[in-house]
């Protein structure tokens, strides 16, 4: 490739794309005008002119206004004085006006960007900082008047860049005699690679120093610096937009394929995303050699197509999706910097990383083998030279990761705790879904939990003090395994360090109080309790313990909150809760009532810190002053005792006259009681022949219950007294009777006594032992005794106890309504034969309970044993004679009024009387 100076005395070649001799840029002589000889002229032929006739594209042929036909291009007679016009470019290449390439005709500039602007246009405030940075060079401007008596125009030349267009890059790219170098149909990959990376570096250059926007970006505006370099640059700056200002005080694009949505409208703001969708068109136009849009030459079509940009489809999904992400403005210069040094690293083979005796090729693993080291792990990476050599293979192997725990490592080594924090962001980087970890510790939120309940607490202090919850907290955590990272560590360090502030502060102020308690308080007893109070250690404010609860209360230990809740609750006794403790117990209670979940706030676990500072100590106050108090409340006791034993002697010292007027009135209560007890002796003999009936019909039919008694595995079954007339044959269920369980069918058993009988078994057997002339008495008794039975409630049905072995002592069933018997029996006769008013008085007593006893025993049983009684009666002589010796004998023996004796000195159950 050559270069042609057309300045000085003779044109001629040059090396290089700069003019040393004349310091002026040069023209590119392509090599087939070169290997063809100029035909024979008078004069010398001058080769810009055969350069630069060469025809445009077709994509600079795309219509440029809104009417589609090519504009009428005016040029004011000044500027055809001082430039020689070459060629004009297309329409879509400028804003504001029109560019031409020219030669002046009276200088040594060479070959310019003449730019002639509309009447009227004024470029945007963009412009001129732009300039100011550098972005361009303009070499002069001027003012004319257009032919005709026109309006003024302005004009400027601009120094033309020695590449070309990216437009003539890409046409000599499709024109070569082997085919296009890219393997996608335009030009190489790592060409378009390189000049994306130049596109994102104009725009992010334009946008910081400048605050500016480009609003025209195609292949015929973008040119390149140096001839046979890859760094793009504008020259024309008029389609320079005020990033942020309103798009209707900006630059007016031409409608091409390249522009953006957002740019066919007048309302929002210029902004950087609409820049980098034109950016998106032109690389895949240079990758593949044909547009992205393939809209014919009507404007509407062509706007429709730009508002419906089709998705990318350059061949390559790679390409496609960064493209695609472009047009949508997902990505910024960052990213397209970042994927394109990935793109290279994924292309460029990297040596395996060696740690230990094992070589890596995967970050994972390798980040993984160094946390799994322990402690081991932060002590090589604090290494400078292995922290540099595994920066230096991370930024081959993934220049995409986040290393800003690496550098700042490699920025301070002698800092504390710099490693750790190196390798906790590795391991969040590279390890997102594992539990994190600190030398050898889990560091999620059951992990905090279980160091904080160790004994020694320097490895939670360790993991508090190195910051490396920060990027711990983007780990995964075994309490949240769908959520991005633990949410529970986010900003745990901040709420640790104001708990523990709040936690010093209580304790201080609440120590303060207890020492102005001590010296104000009156009380004897509080006071010698106050004294006595010291702390645990060797202040009140105890670090380890306050951290451990923080921690512990922050995380939501929940069987750790219920143990401080617990520890707190024992301490509040009314009317003996010191007055210091008062006010830090109130608002920690309050502070606890306020969280709605189990992880608390920093304010309530600092509070709840400095309580337990003191709660053991409130708890052996309140054990002194109960002491205290017990010892005193002894001695009153035993004053109290003996002043109530001085008067009683006092009291039993009394006159004769007073305690026989005593003795009187309670002799008067004990007569009147009786008296009205006596009127009730006809209920007691009644019930008595009937209860001695009850207990005939019992002793004739077996003491055996209603009703099946419970197995017991254990205990054997007991003997049952039956009486020696009477051998049961079959055993049966309860009666069918309303309120008992339904009878089963009858099964023949062994000569065994059986161990129940219904009640309808046992008037079966009563019909079976009466005479043939007696059953239908029989069967009157036994429906008498059905309805009462129908009649009782379901209460009353427990009242059969006679009957219930299992209630009673199996061998001695008779026991109870032996001793219920007596009872009554010892009422009939000594409520009136005692001889003392007392004895009287207890036996009538003892009647009208034994009494009621039967009474509820009998209508519980429904009179089922007195109604047997009565038809074992109907068995003649031997029944009846049985029956009638024993209530003969009861009544004499026991139914007898008698006298009452008259009670003398000797017989009074009070003894002698005082006195005389």
């Amino acid at each position: 490739m050559r270069y042609y100076c057309r300045d000085g005395s003779a044109p001629h070649y040059c090396e290089t794309s700069y003019c040393d001799e004349h310091e002026c840029d040069t023209v590119v002589v392509k090599a087939a005008q070169e290997a063809t000889a100029p035909p024979p002229r008078t004069e010398p032929s001058d080769p810009i002119d055969d350069l630069l006739r060469t025809r445009q594209s077709a994509a600079s042929e795309a219509p440029a206004d809104a009417s589609g036909a090519a504009q009428e291009v005016q040029l004011p007679l000044g500027v055809r004085r001082r430039f020689r016009i070459l060629e004009m470019l297309p329409d879509e290449a400028a804003v504001g006006g029109r560019l031409w390439l020219a030669a002046p005709v009276d200088s040594p500039q060479g070959v310019v960007l003449l730019k002639v602007h509309t009447p009227g246009f004024r470029p945007s405030s963009a412009k001129d900082r732009l300039r100011e940075a550098g972005a361009a060079t303009r070499l002069d401007e001027g003012v004319e008047s257009l032919p005709e008596g026109g309006p003024p125009v302005t004009w400027e030349t601009l120094r033309l860049p020695a590449g070309g267009t990216l437009r003539k890059l890409l046409d000599d790219s499709l024109a070569r005699p082997g085919g296009p170098p890219g393997r996608l149909g335009g030009l190489a990959e790592s060409t378009v690679q390189a000049l994306l990376a130049g596109l994102a570096d104009l725009l992010e250059r334009w946008e910081l120093d400048a605050r500016a926007v480009p609003v025209n970006l195609s292949p015929d505006t973008l040119y390149l610096r140096e001839l046979g370099g890859l760094e793009p640059v504008l020259p024309d700056l008029d389609g320079a937009a005020v990033l942020d200002e309103e798009c209707a005080r900006g630059p007016r694009p031409p409608l091409t394929r390249y522009t953006a949505p957002a740019h066919l409208s007048t309302h929002g703001r210029w902004g950087v995303r609409a820049a980098w969708v034109s950016v998106a068109a032109v690389v895949h136009e240079l990758l593949t050699g044909r547009p992205w849009i393939t809209a014919g030459a009507d404007l509407d079509e062509l706007a429709d197509s730009v508002l419906h940009r089709p998705p990318a489809d350059t061949g390559d999904h790679h390409w496609d999706d960064l493209l695609d992400r472009l047009a949508a403005g997902r990505l910024g210069a960052a990213g397209v910097r970042a994927w394109c040094s990935e793109l290279e690293a994924a292309t460029a083979p990297v040596e395996p990383f060696r740690f230990g005796d094992r070589a890596y090729d995967d970050p994972a693993e390798l980040v993984s083998a160094l946390v799994d080291a322990g402690a081991n792990g932060p002590v090589w990476l604090a290494d400078p030279a292995h922290a540099e050599q595994l920066d230096d293979w991370l930024t081959a192997r993934v220049p995409q990761a986040d290393r800003g725990g690496l550098d700042g490592l490699l920025r301070s080594p002698g800092q504390t705790y710099a490693a750790d924090r190196a390798l906790a962001s590795l391991a969040a980087e590279f390890l997102p879904f594992a539990r994190p970890r600190f030398r050898g510790d889990d560091i999620d939120e059951d992990g905090l939990v279980a160091l904080a309940a160790r004994e020694d607490m320097t490895v939670l202090h360790a993991v508090l003090d190195s910051g490396v919850l920060r990027d711990a907290a983007r780990q995964t955590c075994g309490r949240h395994p769908d959520a991005p990272g633990c949410p529970a560590l986010r900003g745990l360090s901040e709420k640790v360090s104001r708990a523990l502030e709040t936690a010093a502060q209580e304790t201080d102020r609440t120590a303060r109080d207890l020492e102005r308690e001590r010296a104000e308080e009156t009380d004897e007893l509080r006071s010698g309790a106050t004294q006595r109070l010291v702390p645990r250690g060797s202040g009140w404010y105890d670090p380890d313990e306050a951290l451990r609860t923080v921690v512990r209360l922050l995380l939501g230990d929940e069987a750790y909150l219920r143990y401080c809740r617990d520890r707190l609750a024992k301490t509040r006794r009314p009317g003996v809760t010191p007055r210091w403790w008062g006010r830090l117990y109130d608002v920690t209670i309050q502070s606890l009532g306020r969280e709605s979940s189990v992880a608390v706030g920093s304010t309530a676990a600092g509070l709840t810190a400095a309580a337990l500072a003191f709660d053991l100590q409130v708890l052996a106050f309140h054990r002194d002053l109960w002491r205290t108090r017990r010892v005193l409340l002894r001695r009153r006791v035993s004053a109290t005792g003996q002043r109530t034993a001085a008067w009683l002697r006092s009291r039993a010292s009394r006159s004769a006259q007073d305690r026989d007027e005593a003795r009187t009135r309670r002799q008067a209560r004990q007569e009147l009681a009786h008296q009205r007890l006596l009127k009730l002796r006809w209920l007691w003999l009644t019930v008595f022949a009937i209860g001695l009936l009850d207990v005939i019909g019992y002793t004739a039919y077996g003491w055996v219950p209603y009703v099946a008694p419970p197995a017991k595995a254990s205990a054997p079954a007991a003997p049952r007294l039956l009486a020696a007339s009477r051998s049961a044959t079959v055993a049966v269920t309860a009666s069918a009777r309303p309120g008992k369980p339904r009878p089963h069918k009858a099964e023949p058993v062994t000569d065994t006594a059986p161990d129940h009988l219904s009640q309808a078994q046992l008037w079966r057997e009563a019909r079976a032992d009466a005479a043939p002339k007696a059953g239908d008495l029989v069967t009157r008794f036994q429906l008498f005794s059905a309805d009462l039975n129908d009649d009782r409630p379901g209460w009353f049905e427990d009242g059969a106890a006679y009957g219930y072995g299992t209630r009673f002592p199996d061998h001695v069933p008779w026991l109870v309504p032996g001793l219920v018997l007596a009872g009554s029996a010892a009422g009939l006769r000594w409520a009136v034969r005692a001889r003392s008013r007392g004895l009287r008085l207890t036996c009538a007593v003892l009647a009208t309970a034994t009494t009621t006893a039967l009474l509820w025993h009998l209508y519980a049983d429904g009179l089922t044993h007195a109604l047997l009684a009565t038809t074992y009666a109907l068995d003649f002589w031997h029944g009846s004679l049985w029956v009638a010796a024993v209530i003969t004998a009861g009544l004499w023996i026991f139914g007898g009024r008698g006298t009452t004796p008259a009670e003398g000195r000797r017989n009074a159950s009070y003894g002698y009387q005082y006195g005389n």
